[in-house]
């Protein structure tokens, strides 16, 4: 099921303008300090940046990026606070304990990229502030949730997966010392920790996920395919490497169970959908921009923002 976006420009924006840290190198090249400070500066006027406004990518400077991102966020909670819809810090807490069962590693994920538990609570606000807005006066009862799920099981039905690692080198030599480590009986997963140069898996020990069958296409599907648990391809040319890849396990199509959180998430979702209806969140942001009493300190992004206030 498509998961329901709350909030998209929440995490740009902490991300590019959390609280402030003091100076601090970034990389140190040949002695060299690269330095926070001027980091962040770059940063802020880098060209060619762009975000996705439907199917059109608009570029702009990060710095104005943020400044919007900001000014949404700061709007979305008054709004939601002229509405009497404010999350509360126990909504916040439920929703961040809800998003941890359903991934253990959801709150290391978000404090790994340095920001603090507050930072991560200021974020899940703003989503629960535009998920008030949106649903606000809509109920959804616990039978339309089941007549969903069950109107809709090929929506919640996993199709046939491959539990796949992989080991990507760019050498003769790389592949020879892949292969000798593996004969030797160490773990695909140590190998590709140790050895593969795919920077997207190998801190995972190269996993690739649960693949779906119809997803696989060429010669990677004819021999993932034919293998069995514990088995590994021969390696497989890739545009710039080599690739082999193991097989862990095979799972078979299946219907996933409507537990508390699957219901929780149609629930979300019949809200939203019913919400959007009643509750048009852009008229409302619109009108709150244009609304909004601004008062512009001389930055390069002014006249940007002004455009953006006046419903540009």
């Amino acid at each position: 099921m498509k998961r329901i976006a709350l909030f998209a420009g929440a995490l740009f924006a902490l991300a590019v303008a959390a609280h402030a840290q003091e100076d601090r190198p970034m990389l140190v090249v040949n002695g060299q300090s690269i330095m926070r400070s001027n980091y962040i500066k770059r940063m802020e006027v880098l060209p060619g940046v762009g975000k996705q406004y439907g199917n059109t990518v608009v570029t702009a400077m990060p710095g104005f990026l943020t400044l919007q991102a900001m000014v949404n966020e700061m709007l979305t909670l008054q709004l939601a606070a002229d509405q009497g819809v404010t999350p509360s810090e126990a909504q916040i807490t439920e929703e961040i304990d809800f998003r941890t069962k359903e991934n253990p590693d959801y709150v290391k994920a978000f404090t790994m990229l340095g920001f603090t538990m507050a930072d991560l609570r200021y974020d899940v606000k703003v989503q629960l502030a535009e998920f008030n807005v949106i649903t606000k006066g809509i109920n959804i009862a616990d039978a339309q949730v089941t007549r969903y799920y069950e109107d809709n099981k090929a929506r919640f039905t996993k199709p046939k997966r491959y539990a796949l690692r992989v080991i990507a080198v760019n050498s003769a030599d790389s592949k020879k010392q892949v292969d000798a480590a593996l004969s030797s009986g160490k773990k695909f997963a140590d190998v590709a920790a140790e050895m593969s140069i795919d920077l997207t898996t190998k801190y995972d020990g190269g996993y690739m996920g649960e693949i779906a069958e119809e997803s696989l296409s060429g010669e990677v599907k004819s021999l993932v395919t034919g293998l069995k648990a514990g088995q590994t391809t021969p390696w497989i040319k890739a545009p710039t490497s080599e690739v082999k890849i193991y097989l862990e396990k095979v799972l078979p199509e299946e219907v996933v169970k409507l537990d508390d959180v699957l219901k929780r998430k149609i629930r979300n979702k019949l809200m939203v959908d019913r919400g959007g209806v009643k509750n048009d969140m852009a008229k409302l942001m619109d009108e709150a921009r244009k609304k909004a009493r601004v008062e512009y300190q001389g930055t390069p992004f002014d006249d940007d923002l002004k455009q953006l206030f006046s419903g540009g």
